[in-house]
């Protein structure tokens, strides 16, 4: 039987890398990942996961920018694929409130792939496009956003995440393309960029800095729901199996305010929670314009056709600190 290939773009990010490690674990799949390699990408990290020098023989690499079509000698080295897995974005809210052109090509990026695959890749047996709770905007209290809710997108990043989504319905509808779509949120794990709330928390509780969180002393603050990235690699095998085309599907992990998050890092690195001297309540709205108070989504629409992630928050983001405090991963939070 002919080994399966999946094309994942942005395989050196911080989800991307994860997935890698991820497929090599629990498939016979090979890779080809597609990565311009900015800012956020890193080479460095598919070097530091397991399995790596026994399995780098399953990953080829391929340098390219999506803002660009792809060539015909990107085409051959790429070679034919069954997969794709497409995570490479601009993705950090605050970079696209500061010059929200950037993001804009995500759109233009999405369009290009979509448009490659029809043309260059006839077998291709299921594509999944991978977004954010962040285009359904801010979620009231007690609501959980299912995969139908209309888009509300409060900035940049999610208002170019909301228009890839809908690139990749369009081609679906109009080339009947075997396209999947996926909403994940707040995701942590080993080798964040530590612009993220979870690596620089951690710096600071090390170095004893005020933590900065948004909302009020003794009330209400932001809240988010937070997966492992190897919970969200685990969901995207399972889709690529049984998704439907034309399909959307929530990814979801478990709602916890940032305070809660901080103490959960500040108790497994000094055995207790953040003194509150070391608290800098600030206002959300003031400080961080275009950003929402609270996300959330529903994971009902997975959970009914069989997957449900398979370790706690409780389990993994203590061991993700521990990880990430070791002396020989210390770099990771200083990159």
């Amino acid at each position: 039987m002919k080994k399966q290939t999946l094309l994942l773009t942005g395989g050196c990010g911080f989800v991307g890398h994860h997935l890698v490690e991820g497929v090599l674990k629990q498939t016979d799949w090979d890779i080809v990942i597609l990565d311009a390699l900015t800012y956020a990408g890193n080479l460095n990290r598919l070097t530091n996961i397991s399995l790596w020098d026994n399995e780098k023989h399953r990953v080829k690499f391929v340098w390219h920018n999506l803002n660009s079509p792809i060539s015909e000698t990107i085409h051959k080295m790429i070679g034919n694929i069954d997969y794709v897995w497409h995570v490479a974005a601009e993705s950090h809210v605050e970079n696209s409130i500061n010059d929200p052109i950037p993001f804009a090509y995500n759109v233009v990026s999405v369009t290009n792939l979509l448009q490659y695959l029809r043309e260059k890749q006839p077998n291709l047996q299921k594509y999944i496009g991978f977004n954010t709770d962040e285009v359904f905007g801010p979620a009231a209290e007690g609501i959980y956003h299912s995969e139908d809710f209309k888009f509300n997108p409060s900035n940049p990043y999610s208002a170019s995440k909301g228009g890839q989504w809908c690139m990749e319905y369009a081609f679906f509808k109009s080339f009947q393309m075997p396209i999947v779509m996926v909403h994940s949120m707040n995701i942590y794990g080993e080798r964040q960029h530590p612009e993220k709330f979870i690596p620089m928390t951690i710096n600071k509780v090390l170095t004893g800095e005020k933590i900065v969180l948004h909302g009020i002393k003794g009330g209400k603050c932001s809240s988010r729901c937070w997966i492992h990235a190897r919970e969200v690699c685990n969901g995207l095998i399972y889709l690529t199996s049984i998704g439907v085309m034309g399909e959307s599907y929530n990814i979801v992990g478990e709602e916890k305010d940032v305070l809660d998050i901080a103490n959960r890092i500040s108790i497994a690195i000094t055995m207790k929670p953040l003194e509150e001297s070391k608290i800098e309540w600030v206002d959300f709205h003031r400080t961080r314009p275009g950003h929402d108070s609270r996300y959330a989504l529903s994971g009902k629409k997975l959970k009914k056709i069989g997957w449900i992630p398979t370790f706690s928050i409780d389990d993994s983001l203590g061991k993700t600190v521990r990880w990430s405090i070791q002396s020989e991963n210390k770099r990771w939070l200083n990159l």
